[in-house]
């Protein structure tokens, strides 16, 4: 399976979810994240990857 790079649209969109219900969507949830915990403080907040083709494994760390 080959992969194109395509350079006018983005090959991935990260979405924010609130209680499992679907609040934003962009390519740069860096902001908007702490901006959603703050308004919702006692709900689940949960971010995904929504991706156009392929498959997307995530390597990350949780600080304590």
């Amino acid at each position: 399976m080959k992969f194109k790079i395509r350079e006018d649209k983005p090959d991935y969109e990260c979405q924010i979810y609130v209680d499992g219900k679907l609040v934003w969507h962009g390519l740069n949830p860096e902001g908007k994240y702490g901006e959603i915990v703050k308004r919702y403080p006692s709900k689940k907040v949960s971010i995904a990857w929504k991706l156009i083709e392929g498959i997307l494994v995530p390597t990350f760390e949780i600080p304590n």
